[in-house]
């Protein structure tokens, strides 16, 4: 039997006291090179204090889980982006990354600042004295207006009697107080966007809309033009404003008592009635190991149902007796309820928990495995012929930028991929430029095909994993998505919408893509200072030394075709990726030293591969090396290793596919990701019978 369990939800304050994202380019979510990844991202390892489960590469969430934004410091408070390295390389990542960066939905990765769109969180602040419960409030019974102490160096702001994160303290610049506007526009309750073709802050609220330029004391409101008392200027990432303008433009009033500020403004109203929470499943009562099918039925009839939390809801069950499940709703008001219902499990066998993982885990999920047993399975012997044409430079020495400098650079023609991978070990912000310079006499052309940024990053594996996700997907729409005409002896930025955004210290940024050289360009690697003109720059910079850890250098034969003979999956099989000894490190050469270089980890390496596997057939991904964060491309598809996680060790793999009735041909594309450990063993494993 299940049991039904009705908890309308606590009474609670209904404000969400949430700090808004930076203001800048690094606050809206969407793409620079396409941050695709789907899926709610639920954080290995997060600490107990971040606001929720986890890391999307791309916008927060209705649900506010908005832990280990990258590109911003993570709410758990794990500090210090961790060093990491690709494959067998010295000094490998010691510690994974806790954000286990699912390019999606959390962690939003500071890259995606190129594009324009709205507030990355969707949880607007709303209006305190709201309450949820049974006995809710009557909608729309007005009280006193709200209330904002500010006090200056404080970032906690005190909004209707409740503190509040701020973005930033408010700051005193040339005798005038300033605050973030990001912060300002969620408590007033109204929406925030950026728009990247005028550079401007747009804030729309009940007043009109305003639109904010750094270093402009102009306003557009609603169209015309207003003064404000001094211009807008950024401060560590945030729009800031000044105060006392901000209480003009909104019809605020303002009063200053010491070192506080306080604004008061409109009315707010009372909470709404909660909504309706409720759920179904799809049988009275299950077997141990029987997939559960949970229907959400929770509803509103005045306001839409904007967040759902589950506990409990397991997939499946492994153990007899009665398992609680429990689903919370949110509503746009900030209301919340709740059911409690017991699901009924009997003690009988459809299902052991190994053969449930195997048969139902998801593409892109993780399961446990015997990581001994792997080593059991039969090896898949294999050739690799190169596309000896590919050419490749990785750009990984030194890792650890501590100054200005050119990290890397090579004059080349022809089909290029790149590699960079860089952390800011300085003690001020840098930002790494690719730059494209023509030494011949007459024009030449530089076309940008597949590429994909990852970061600014906390952490040197969501760095990378993000860069290969959107490198393969953009591989798989294909085209060239760039071209730039460099006349005779000039220079140019490539990527440049996608690189502008800086490093921060302890910040990472990597980097893949393909670039076809229309005559003899030289490539540069180039660090500086966010402030200077990188092409000016590039003159007078030094060339910094390797850090005789990591790899840098160019190569040829980066796209690799790896061919088996026969078909793979009739019995449990393996197949090695990254191991030197099978497939060969890339051989190539410093061009700055001219010292000989190997490609330890092949990572940037293209592994092209189509494979006959046996009908019913997992394919999943066995990291050997340590932890692996990255992408494949299965069938045209992107999959994540893993979603919203990633492979800790050798007890664990993803899930890549799983064949029909059929035998069929799996077309697989792989490219070992900066920041992640090798080799990898690519499993095919008989799934176990079906049963009714």
């Amino acid at each position: 039997m299940m049991k039904n369990v009705y908890e309308p939800g606590r009474k609670r304050l209904a404000a969400v006291m949430l700090a808004v994202p930076l203001l800048t380019a690094s606050s809206w979510g969407g793409v620079a090179g396409a941050d695709p990844v789907s899926g709610a991202a639920v954080q290995e390892k997060q600490s107990a204090a971040s606001a929720g489960a986890v890391a999307q590469e791309w916008q927060g969430t209705a649900s506010g889980e908005k832990a280990a934004q990258e590109g911003q410091g993570a709410a758990s408070g794990e500090k210090a982006a961790q060093e990491g390295q690709d494959a067998a390389s010295a000094g490998a990542a010691d510690q994974e990354d806790p954000s286990a960066a699912s390019v999606g939905q959390a962690a939003q990765d500071g890259q995606d600042a190129a594009s324009a769109g709205t507030d990355a969180s969707s949880d607007a602040v709303q209006p305190a004295g709201s309450s949820a419960g049974a006995e809710a409030l009557t909608q729309g019974t007005e009280t006193q207006g709200n209330k904002l102490v500010i006090s200056t160096g404080s970032a906690s702001y005190i909004f209707n009697g409740k503190p509040v994160a701020a973005a930033q303290k408010m700051m005193i610049r040339k005798g005038y107080s300033y605050v973030p506007v990001s912060t300002m526009a969620k408590l007033y309750g109204w929406g925030l966007s950026y728009d990247a073709k005028t550079k401007e802050a747009v804030v729309k609220g009940s007043e009109g809309e305003w639109r904010f330029k750094n270093g402009s004391s102009a306003v557009r409101k609603d169209g015309s033009t207003v003064r404000m008392d001094a211009p807008a200027t950024t401060y560590r990432g945030s729009m800031m404003v000044p105060v006392r303008s901000w209480a003009k433009l909104t019809g605020s009033s303002l009063a200053v008592t010491g070192n506080k500020v306080t604004l008061t403004w409109g009315k707010r109203l009372t909470a709404a009635s909660p909504p309706v929470a409720d759920f179904t499943t799809d049988k009275i009562e299950y077997r141990l190991g029987e997939p559960v099918v949970y229907r959400n039925t929770s509803h509103d009839p005045k306001y839409k149902i904007v967040k759902e939390t589950w506990k409990g809801n397991e997939p499946a069950f492994f153990t007899p007796g009665e398992h609680e499940v429990t689903l919370e709703v949110i509503n746009s008001e900030g209301v919340s309820a709740s059911v409690r219902k017991t699901v009924n499990v009997v003690d009988e066998w459809l299902y052991t928990k190994e053969q449930y993982d195997r048969l139902y885990t998801p593409m892109g999920n993780k399961f446990d495995i015997d990581g001994a047993s792997v080593l059991m399975m039969d090896e898949i012997s294999y050739s690799v012929t190169p596309d000896e044409s590919q050419q490749f430079i990785r750009s990984n020495s030194p890792e650890h930028l501590t100054e200005e400098g050119i990290a890397y650079e090579d004059t080349l023609t022809g089909n290029v991929r790149i590699n960079i991978h860089n952390q800011n070990r300085s003690k001020k912000d840098l930002n790494v430029y690719l730059i494209a310079t023509n030494p011949g006499n007459s024009a030449a052309s530089v076309k940008v095909g597949a590429a994909g940024i990852g970061g600014p990053a906390q952490y040197v594996s969501t760095s990378g994993k993000a860069a290969v996700t959107r490198y393969l997907e953009a591989l798989s729409s294909g085209g060239i998505s760039d071209t730039v005409h460099i006349p005779a002896g000039e220079s140019a930025v490539l990527l440049q919408e996608w690189t502008k955004l800086p490093l921060k210290p302890s910040q990472v940024r990597t980097i893949y893509a393909d670039l076809e050289l229309e005559g003899d360009i030289k490539l540069s690697v180039v660090a500086v200072d966010p402030s200077r003109d990188p092409v000016a720059a590039l003159k007078e910079l030094p060339v910094l030394p390797r850090d005789g850890k990591h790899v840098r250098g160019t190569f040829t034969g980066a796209d690799r075709e790896v061919q088996v003979d026969g078909v793979v999956g009739e019995s449990p099989q393996r197949l090695v990726l990254g191991d030197p000894s099978l497939d060969g490190y890339l051989e190539g050469v410093d061009a700055v030293t001219g010292e000989a270089e190997k490609n330890i980890g092949n990572t940037g390496v293209l592994y092209s591969m189509s494979l006959k596997v046996a009908p019913n057939t997992l394919v999943a991904l066995n990291a050997r090396g340590g932890h692996y964060a990255g992408a494949l491309l299965v069938n045209g598809e992107v999959v994540q290793m893993t979603s919203g996680s990633i492979l800790k060790n050798s007890s664990e793999a993803g899930v890549l596919y799983r064949t029909g009735a059929q035998e069929e041909t799996v077309r697989i594309g792989f490219i070992p990701a900066s920041g992640s450990n090798l080799p990898v063993h690519m499993l095919f494993m008989p799934l176990p019978e079906q049963h009714d």
